[in-house]
């Protein structure tokens, strides 16, 4: 994957990002005969971006896996789930406008792509953001990629290697675009840095320039700046979940020449995130799948009621909880049995099973939970504290945060109230939490990965374990707003010329095609999606325009 030196030969299509969306457009490119030439300020064992290390869910829907599992999906339900959640308003036109066209190609035209890439999906369908209140995913939707977001990134890259076309795409790591070259009303090409070669500047020309670079949750100044207003105050700390290139300078450049970029306010970051063990970046932080068996508290040790928040129902709801606290944290109480049985880390990293598509390992650890998983989180994340008892507990949880902000004999009254309910039995329980893990359990997705109704306190599954938890910066839901052809829009709704863009950068799609809160798993596609549209509306064009034959057998 080394950079190409310098070259003055014209390219037909520059792509700005390396990401998932940049490799798909420029793959998609050279299927369809066009010349290309990838830019991304990254490393070359950085290629693939944020989605090398995401978890690789896939919102598809009336997939095979679904209908095996005897889940009754349809385009219409699909839509249905994603207009009552995204919330879209009357100006909205472009983003509801891709949702629809999202939801119609989310199935076999997606599944086609996917399996000429040789990319498997897990065959148990989870069932992810189902809402507080049945205001999420009316049925489970959340497609694994059998090797995490790393295999997406991986089969795409491959997929250019080997591509008979392959001298025709150049890459060339370490380049920052800083701005759009405009000539007669269109944009002609790039300028920019070399920051392998003491910034030296560029220029460089092409017909079209597609804008994959990512949205602005790398740049926490950024994010504050834009913090939705519903939410309160931005907080003043917060873990960076994001790609440190997705800075948002892209957003500013094409907005300068003319574009319109909209809905920046909306932004899809998490409540339920810790310290990064090992960081590889300042602040860096992990999104934990937390056990949804532990109770979640707030910094004095008052549990959350009387309606628990359950992060794995709802992300956004824990977001908008922790949103609310002068502190901005909380603390997820569970004991180990817990934690081994439900404890995940939503990332490929975490999970080397599944990033390496080892299946027996994989189907052990379903059976047998992970201990190693947990034991390394405890000896080694800064925001996991254990003890024997609730006292000490709440003690070591003062010590972590230094404020003794938690009231041990709060904590213990409420962690006693839950355990004694369970106490009870199912007939007189009257915990909503409870209710809950009921139903998790009806799922065969959630069933082996949720635990029978497990008291807090107890001897034979010692130690507690606390685990704070914060708000984390992660996907920006506005963007660069573009038509369904992935051409960016002014402000009057007028293309470009020459100027695309896919991926988060466009919003995933028209500037906010997920409105005000998103479906888990369709983070991914949306950058498959987008990436292609803009691709064939490209080659349609020179087409069109200057009679350019497509490659054949391409659609």
């Amino acid at each position: 994957m080394a950079a190409q030196d310098g070259s003055a030969r014209a390219h037909d299509v520059i792509v700005v990002g390396a990401g998932i969306a940049g490799l798909v457009a420029a793959l998609e490119l050279l299927d369809r005969g066009r010349d290309v030439l990838l830019l991304d300020r990254c490393r070359p064992d950085e290629l693939g971006g944020l989605a090398r290390e995401a978890f690789g869910g896939l919102f598809l829907v009336d997939s095979p896996e679904q209908r095996r599992g005897g889940i009754k999906d349809s385009y219409e339900l699909a839509l249905d789930d994603w207009v009552r959640t995204a919330d879209f308003e009357p100006g909205d036109e472009w983003p509801r406008r891709w949702a629809e066209q999202y939801v119609r190609v989310a199935n076999e035209e997606v599944r086609d792509w996917l399996r000429r890439r040789k990319i498997a999906v897990f065959p148990v369908v989870n069932w992810a953001e189902r809402g507080v209140f049945a205001d999420g995913n009316s049925v489970p939707r959340f497609h694994l990629a059998w090797g995490t977001g790393k295999r997406l990134v991986d089969a795409a890259w491959q997929a250019i290697e080997e591509h008979p076309r392959r001298s025709r795409l150049e890459l060339r790591f370490r380049h920052r675009v800083t701005s759009l070259i405009e000539e007669g009303g269109a944009v002609a090409g790039v300028e920019g840095v070399d920051e392998a070669n003491g910034d030296r500047e560029f220029e460089l020309r092409a017909r079209a320039v597609v804008v994959a670079s990512g949205g602005i949750g790398g740049n926490l100044d950024r994010v504050r700046r834009e913090w939705p207003s519903h939410l309160g105050k931005a907080p003043e700390h917060m873990l960076m979940g994001s790609h440190y290139y997705a800075d948002g300078a892209m957003h500013d450049e094409v907005e300068r020449i003319g574009g319109n970029v909209t809905n920046l306010e909306r932004m899809w970051n998490y409540g339920d995130a810790v310290h990064h063990p090992r960081p590889r970046r300042p602040l860096h932080g992990l999104k934990l799948i937390p056990p949804r068996s532990g109770l979640f508290m707030d910094p004095t040790g008052k549990r959350y009621g009387p309606r628990p928040v359950i992060p794995t129902f709802d992300a956004h709801d824990a977001l908008r909880t922790l949103a609310a606290e002068e502190k901005n944290y909380g603390w997820l109480i569970c004991n180990w049995k817990i934690a081994v049985r439900e404890l995940d880390v939503s990332g490929s990293q975490h999970n080397p099973n599944i990033r390496e598509r080892r299946l027996i390992p994989f189907v052990l650890s379903v059976l047998r939970g992970k201990p190693g998983l947990v034991r390394h989180f405890v000896d080694e994340c800064e925001d996991f504290v254990t003890a024997d008892s609730v006292p000490e507990l709440a003690r070591r949880m003062n010590e972590l945060t230094g404020d003794h902000s938690v009231d041990a004999d709060l904590l213990e009254r409420e962690i006693g109230r839950y355990d004694a309910t369970i106490d009870r039995g199912k007939a007189l329980w009257n915990d909503d939490q409870l209710r809950r893990i009921a139903q998790l359990r009806q799922w065969r997705g959630d069933r082996l990965r949720t635990s029978k109704f497990r008291k807090i306190v107890d001897t034979d599954a010692l130690p507690l374990i606390a685990i704070r938890l914060q708000i984390l910066s992660r996907k920006s839901l506005g963007g660069i707003q573009t038509d369904l052809d992935s051409r960016v829009l002014t402000a009057d709704g007028e293309p470009i010329p020459g100027l695309y863009a896919a991926g988060e950068a466009a919003g995933f799609g028209g500037g906010g095609v997920h409105g005000k809160r998103a479906l888990e798993g369709s983070f991914l596609i949306g950058c498959v999606i987008t990436a292609r549209v803009a691709a064939r509306a490209i080659a349609e064009k020179d087409t069109a325009v200057a009679g350019t034959p497509q490659a054949a057998g391409q659609t």
